[in-house]
C-alpha cells in the first residue's frame, strides 16, 4: 500500500484538526477519499471539498456502497463511535477513533471481537498516548527504572460556561437521544490526564493497567448541566496502587494544570512542577539519590502523532499503541463514576460570571481548595469543603 485512502467521518468539530491536516500539510501517504459529515453548508468552511471534488456523504452506509477505505477517523459524538466503528472495520477499514472509545464496556468488548474477526484495527485518539516523552518514560517504567508505583496523581482545570454546554445536545448530558453519554470533564475535556495514568502502569507498551476499585466525590455547580461538572476521583488498579484525579469546569480560572507526580519506589516523576526556574512542562523524574531525568528533550512528534501513526500502521499492517484495551480503564472508572450521587452545591458557594460573551458558573475557592487536596491525597470533604 502506497496511499492509505482515509474517509473522514464528522469534520465540523473536533475532526476538522484532521482534515485541517491532510489538506494544508503534505501528507504524502495519505488522501481524502470521501468525508461523512451531517452539518449542512460544510463546503462553504472547506472549499477544498468543491476545489478537489471530494466526495461528501450524510452517512457511511452510502459512502461504502460507492467506495472503499483503508482507514476511517472518526470524530462524532461519543454515543455514535460504538456502531460506526464496528461499520467500518466490517467493511474493510482500520479506524482511528477518537475518544472515549465508546459508552459501554459491553460496546468495547464487542469492538475488540470485531477486530479479531476482521483482522482490522481501532485505535482510540487519546493523543498523549502517541507522545513519544511518554512512551519513553512507559519504557522506562516498563524497564524497572522506576521500581514499584506508590501512587499516582493529577489535577487538571479547564474552564467551561453556557456556550460550551449549548454547542450541541450532548455536552453535560447523562444520556442524548436514548443513549448513554455519560458527559463531563473526566470523560471529555479532562480525561486525558487520568486514562496517561492508567496507560503508564500498563504491563506491556500496548495495554493499560485495568481497576479495581472506584470512588470519588460528583458535585454540580452549574444547574443547567444534567450530570457532574466537578469531581474528585480515587481508584485503585489491579496491583493496589492508588490514583487521584481532580477536574473541573468551575474554577475561576481559566485553566490550572495539568499537574501530575507519580510517586514510585526508586524516584518521583512530575509532570507541570515548579523546579525554580519557571513551570516545568514536560515529564522530569527526581530519583532518591537526588538525580534528575528529564524527558524535555524527546520531540514529542506531531501534534495529530495519532493520525500519522494510524496511517503508518495501516499501510505495515501494524496495530497503534493506544488499543481499545488502552482505553476500557477509563471507561470503567466513567461507568462507576456514574453509579455514585451527584452533590448540587449550594447557589452561596457560587459565583456567577458574565465575560467574553459568555456566562460562567464558579466555585468559591476552588483552586485552594483542589490544591490542598492534590497535595495530601485526599477528596474535598476530607479538606473542610463544606459543599
Amino acid at each position: 500500500m502506497e496511499i492509505v485512502k482515509i474517509l473522514l467521518i464528522a469534520i465540523g468539530g473536533y475532526g476538522a484538526n484532521y482534515m485541517k491536516e491532510l489538506t494544508e500539510k503534505n501528507v504524502t501517504n495519505a488522501k481524502i477519499e470521501g468525508i461523512c459529515e451531517v452539518m449542512p453548508g460544510i463546503e462553504k468552511r472547506f472549499p477544498i471539498i468543491n476545489e478537489k471534488n471530494i466526495s461528501l456523504y450524510q452517512n457511511i452506509e452510502d459512502f461504502y456502497q460507492e467506495h472503499e477505505a483503508d482507514l476511517a477517523v472518526i470524530a462524532t459524538p461519543m454515543h455514535l463511535h460504538y456502531s460506526q466503528a464496528k461499520y467500518c472495520m466490517e467493511h474493510g477499514s482500520d479506524v482511528l477513533l477518537e475518544k472515549p472509545v465508546c459508552t459501554t464496556l459491553e460496546d468495547a468488548e464487542d469492538l475488540i471481537r470485531v477486530q479479531k474477526e476482521t483482522g482490522k484495527f481501532t485505535a482510540v485518539g487519546y493523543q498523549m498516548n502517541y507522545e513519544r516523552d511518554v512512551l519513553a518514560l512507559k519504557q522506562d517504567i516498563l524497564d524497572g527504572k522506576y521500581g514499584r508505583p506508590i501512587l499516582m496523581k493529577g489535577l487538571q482545570a479547564v474552564r467551561r460556561g453556557e456556550n460550551y454546554y449549548h454547542r450541541n445536545n450532548w455536552a453535560g448530558r447523562i444520556t442524548a437521544g436514548g443513549k448513554t453519554v455519560n458527559d463531563s470533564p473526566f470523560n471529555n475535556a479532562s480525561a486525558h490526564q487520568f486514562q496517561v495514568m492508567t496507560f503508564l502502569l500498563g504491563q506491556t507498551l500496548e495495554t493499560a493497567a485495568d481497576l479495581k476499585k472506584v470512588s470519588g466525590e460528583l458535585y454540580r455547580a452549574n444547574g443547567h448541566v444534567e450530570n457532574f461538572d466537578t469531581a474528585a476521583v480515587r481508584v485503585e488498579i489491579e496491583d493496589g496502587t492508588p490514583i487521584y484525579y481532580y477536574t473541573t469546569h468551575d474554577m475561576a480560572e481559566k485553566n490550572i494544570g495539568p499537574f501530575a507526580e507519580y510517586q514510585f519506589e526508586k524516584g518521583t516523576i512530575y509532570f507541570g512542577k515548579d523546579f525554580g526556574d519557571g513551570p516545568v512542562k514536560e515529564y522530569t523524574a527526581v530519583m532518591n539519590d537526588g538525580t534528575v531525568i528529564s524527558y524535555g528533550d524527546i520531540p514529542k512528534g506531531e501534534r495529530l502523532q495519532k493520525l500519522y501513526d494510524a496511517i503508518e500502521c495501516c499501510m505495515n499492517g501494524k496495530t497503534p499503541v493506544c488499543t481499545v484495551q488502552c482505553a476500557i480503564p477509563h471507561l470503567r472508572a466513567v461507568l462507576e463514576l456514574a453509579k455514585l450521587p451527584i452533590r448540587q452545591i449550594a447557589e452561596e458557594q457560587l459565583e456567577h460570571v458574565e465575560e467574553d460573551g459568555d456566562s460562567f458558573c464558579q466555585i468559591r475557592n476552588l483552586k485552594e481548595i483542589y490544591v490542598t487536596c492534590y497535595k495530601n491525597n485526599q477528596m474535598p470533604s476530607e479538606v473542610g469543603a463544606d459543599w
